[in-house]
């Protein structure tokens, strides 16, 4: 019966992850689906830090590829998952560490699942989760991207700040939305102005 129910329990386990790497079910009425982006870039700069993207699987599998050049004017792409058996992500290594394990792949193996608690102090590893986004039909824009920023910090080393990136409808400044208004008053203004002048016209003429 034990063995029977370790086997349940084991064929589920799979099961799920299985049924979690199926695609989601379309966006509902009036929604659109459309890529969604991990950028990262730097707060400001961090001496004596390198970083990579990393990759690696529910059995194992981790990767590191190659170095990211980070800077705080211009933001990467690094790669993401929806899957809940893939992990990607951002991994964050001291000068120091990284010099010592020579290669990546002693690198990869500080990502794996067994030693996620067991970092060596000062690296940081920050998981990427997603790749679609569901909007609003009338939403402009045609992907999302969700900032990652990387600033020093004191405790940990670095620390991993996200903010989702506004809209492109809210990165117009109000002085884009007064045209329309201003336009408006504009009109008014020349109407009024044609008025008195033909008011002042007839006048003229009937006082001739």
């Amino acid at each position: 019966m034990i063995r029977v129910l370790c086997s349940l329990a084991v064929i589920a386990c799979f099961a799920s992850f299985a049924l979690a790497d199926i695609a989601p079910p379309p966006p509902g009425p009036g929604m659109k689906r459309v890529p969604l982006e991990h950028v990262v870039k730097l707060a400001a700069e961090i001496p004596g830090y390198k970083f990579y993207t990393y990759r690696g699987g529910v059995g194992g599998g981790e990767s590191i590829g190659e170095e990211l050049k980070l800077s705080k004017d211009k933001g990467v792409v690094v790669p993401s998952s929806s899957s809940p058996s893939l992990r990607t992500g951002v991994l964050a290594v001291p000068v120091k560490v990284a010099d010592e394990l020579k290669t990546n792949e002693k690198l990869a193996e500080l990502t794996s699942w067994k030693n996620k608690d067991k970092l060596p102090a000062g690296v940081v590893l920050y998981s990427t989760r997603g790749t679609i986004e569901d909007l609003k039909a009338n939403d402009p824009r045609k992907k999302v991207e969700t900032l990652i920023t990387i600033s020093a910090d004191e405790k940990e080393g670095v620390k991993f700040t996200v903010e989702a990136a506004p809209a492109e409808a809210d990165k117009k400044s109000s002085s884009d939305a007064s045209p329309p208004s201003s336009t408006m008053f504009a009109g008014i203004a020349l109407a009024g102005a044609i008025m008195t002048g033909g008011l002042w016209f007839w006048r003229k003429k009937e006082t001739a």
